[in-house]
């Protein structure tokens, strides 16, 4: 998806959404997206609002927001594309801001010709001031406090010790903590004042820190390493807790392996690669990550996740504070889900048409502001997105391998999670782009074909007559158990799909099958899959030298 669409002109050093360099654009994100409950109900100012993006963000659950900046340019352009915000054009060190319950100022006391005034100017605000500069000793280290910095946008920069002097010299009666930042992937904000932090936060005012839980999704993916590794970085920059992903290699080709091994490396810990030989199909697939992640341990939450799917920037903060919210409420979650664009069911949440990556955040934020904190519960969840606590996975374990490739595991995995005491939720704002269909188009696999054949197992076992007859359901059929391993099932090594269908290749499958598998082998391995039939036959004499 492009990201061409009218913005502010790229200065170098003003953040531009989806066109500044991936680390600048994270780290910006990570800032605003960490505060999002302590936006709610209350009167915000941004200062040095630049774009936009950020104000727009915190008005989605602020009483109100205000951007200001002493760019005409920008507060021009934010408030014609920003509705839910308001624009003031002006100098911060001037505005009034006893009205506001909140302040943030990212990336600006660095660029003021006098930064103490504009820190007794927002000491008007009794409430909560989140200021951050970055970090001297970082990006100019042989600078001294006072010298000209080399960027030549910023005035003055400090050392983490000489800006926690700074602010704490200025609110010696508020209570001032500070978060430390850093730009390797993906820029999360952590506690502390980190003296080797490339950014530092000052926090000033009351109330606990937000807490973000920490998330463990499973992802399998069969030769789409080019829309997995978007998806994971995404959920990545659009987080602002901590995210590992198990990602399962279902029968992965060795072109694609090599590109996920790359990925993994620079991840920095945040992607674990679990190799099968064959496509387990995406239940069992996913149940290796789960029992991966559920073995490492030490997350708060457990989830599912499609390769082909891409959250908006208020998707995960809105699916894990409403998560939290549920558990805090004794709600007794379960399966916890997203909407998107492409899922049926109570899940669909269509947007107005988009061309860009722009467009489509920024509908996504419009779609988050209508429905802001708000959870619905529902008995089917869709395996697309959900996440779940730790409780549900060892209550239920993972999707029951009768449904191979794909299609109603969901189903049947939500009916457990509720049969388990357990109760499943739609978080009505947390919207996530979903292309669809890309694992079983490129396996050729006749969608209809294999809906029918899994409906049929699904009724079954749970003894219905119809789909929509689960909805209503009060009791376990006997013999029905709700908990599955993690552990896959492993078929015999002759085994493979094709066409949709499980078959012996050695014993079961006929010679136009065997050629449609052999077909598909060399299409996904391209000339290193060529190379070793051609080296198989030849050692069987099969073909002359």
């Amino acid at each position: 998806m492009s990201n061409s669409s009218p913005t502010l002109a790229w200065t170098g050093e003003r953040m531009i959404p989806f066109v500044s360099d991936y680390a600048t654009q994270a780290t910006h994100f990570q800032r605003y997206l960490f505060f999002r409950p302590w936006y709610e109900d209350a009167k915000v100012v941004d200062a040095a609002c630049g774009e936009g993006y950020g104000t727009d963000y915190a008005s989605l659950f602020a009483k109100s927001a205000t951007g200001v900046d002493v760019s005409e340019e920008a507060t021009s352009y934010a408030g014609s594309v920003y509705a839910g915000a308001g624009f003031v054009t002006g100098d911060v060190c001037e505005y009034d801001y006893s009205q506001a319950d909140m302040v943030v100022s990212f990336e600006t006391i660095e660029h003021l010709p006098d930064p103490e005034k504009f820190l007794e100017a927002v000491k008007a605000c009794t409430g909560r001031i989140v200021i951050s500069t970055p970090n001297r000793l970082l990006y100019d280290p042989n600078a001294k406090l006072g010298d000209k910095p080399s960027n030549p946008y910023h005035t003055i920069e400090w050392t983490a010790e000489e800006f926690a002097e700074l602010i704490q010299k200025h609110f010696p009666d508020r209570q001032v903590r500070f978060l430390s930042q850093k730009t390797e992937l993906p820029g999360r904000l952590y506690e502390g004042l980190d003296p080797m932090g490339w950014f530092i936060v000052a926090v000033i005012g009351d109330g606990e820190l937000p807490k973000w839980p920490k998330v463990g999704f499973a992802m399998p993916t069969v030769n789409n390493f080019g829309m997995g590794k978007e998806c994971i970085s995404s959920f990545v920059t659009y987080y602002p807790g901590e995210v590992e992903f198990a990602v399962v290699l279902n029968g992965t080709n060795d072109e694609h392996k090599g590109l996920w091994q790359d990925f993994a490396a620079q991840m920095g810990g945040m992607v674990h690669l679990i190799d099968q030989p064959y496509n387990l199909g995406y239940g069992q697939g996913a149940n290796a990550g789960l029992s991966y992640l559920r073995t490492k341990g030490g997350f708060d939450a457990y989830g599912v996740t499609n390769d082909d799917v891409f959250p908006s920037l208020g998707c995960m903060p809105e699916l894990m504070n409403a998560f939290t919210q549920l558990q805090d409420a004794d709600k007794n979650p379960g399966l916890v889900g997203v909407v998107s664009n492409r899922v049926n069911g109570k899940q669909h949440a269509g947007l107005p048409a988009f061309t860009n990556i722009i467009e489509m955040m920024r509908e996504a934020n419009k779609y988050l502001g209508e429905h802001k904190s708000s959870a619905t519960e529902w008995t089917q969840i869709r395996g697309l997105c959900f996440v779940m606590p730790e409780a549900c996975l060892d209550a239920i374990g993972g999707f029951d391998p009768i449904y191979g490739l794909g299609n109603l595991e969901d189903d049947d995995y939500s009916i457990r999670a509720r049969m388990a005491g357990f109760s499943n939720w739609i978080v009505d704002g947390a919207w996530l782009y979903h292309e669809g269909s890309q694992t079983f188009g490129a396996l050729k696999v006749d969608y209809q074909k294999s809906i029918d054949e899994n409906l049929a197992k699904f009724l079954a076992k749970w003894k219905l007559n119809d789909h929509s007859d689960f909805v209503n359901m009060t009791a376990i059929p006997d013999g029905v158990s709700l908990y599955m391993p993690l552990e896959p099932e492993i078929a015999p090594i002759n085994s493979a799909v094709v066409n949709g269908q499980e078959v012996d290749l050695l014993n079961g499958a006929s010679d136009m099958d065997f050629a449609f598998w052999v077909f598909g082998q060399i299409s996904r391995g391209g000339q290193e899959a060529r190379e070793r039939v051609i080296a198989a036959l030849r050692a069987e004499q099969r073909i002359a030298a």
